[in-house]
């Protein structure tokens, strides 16, 4: 089961959450700041290079334009190029330019799925079946109805529609959104997934404001238990 943490800011919260037992550590990079917890990609090269060579690096970006992704990447050179913005914004046709210029990189599209909709009034299905032709794996998140980018909102969804994306679709799927110790089982119990990601609820309730990390080593390891246990 691959067990994803994400929000990791520091070399410091990459190597503990990594110790505690997570496979894939997940950075919000970029040159252009477009979330609050994002870093430099000096930064997240900084954080892959330094965290045991075991850990899958992932990078996060809501970046639009396949020019200003390009050059993250060649900077950063994640394992796994997680796409995270607006998902009409970035095309199946644009996927397939990134994975031309860079083949060593995988790439993580996130499926957004909102809250307290059914699935036949989503567009969530459809986005499987575009998505599916270029993606190497998918992350399943809660987006809220707000803002066009997908996840850390802490919001829960409806795991069903987890279950029916993960049995539509040969693409490998992390399920997100609300996930903590308490109903990761559960979760794994509906759906099956291929792995479970963890922002919000494996963060310190009171966010450091002195650019230390914001990882809880207890919730870290709390969730981590809780997943194991469930497999």
């Amino acid at each position: 089961m691959i067990i994803q943490i994400y929000g990791i800011r520091t070399v410091e919260d990459a190597r503990m959450v990594v110790e505690l037992g997570a496979t894939n550590i997940g950075v919000s990079y970029g040159k252009i700041k477009r979330t609050p917890g994002q870093v430099t990609c000096e930064k997240a090269r900084e954080i892959f290079e330094n965290v045991q060579p075991a850990a899958t690096k992932v990078g996060l970006t809501i970046a639009e334009d396949i020019e200003e992704i390009s050059e993250n990447l060649r900077e950063v050179e994640p394992d796994i190029l997680h796409l995270s913005g607006y998902i009409e914004a970035i095309t199946p046709e644009d996927i397939k330019v990134l994975k031309s210029r860079f083949p060593r990189v995988k790439i993580m599209q996130a499926i957004p799925v909102l809250t307290n909709v059914p699935l036949e009034d989503q567009k969530v299905m459809e986005y499987v079946r575009q998505y599916e032709t270029v993606a190497d794996l998918f992350l399943i998140d809660t987006k809220a109805d707000h803002v066009d980018d997908i996840g850390a909102t802490g919001a829960c969804h409806d795991r069903n529609i987890d279950k029916k994306i993960i049995e539509s679709t040969k693409i490998p799927c992390i399920i997100a959104g609300g996930l903590d110790e308490k109903n990761v089982a559960e979760a794994i119990r509906i759906t099956s997934p291929y792995g479970v990601d963890s922002f919000t609820f494996t963060n310190f309730d009171v966010l450091p404001k002195d650019g230390s990390g914001i990882k809880d080593p207890e919730k870290v390891k709390a969730f981590v238990e809780a997943v194991r246990g469930a497999c």
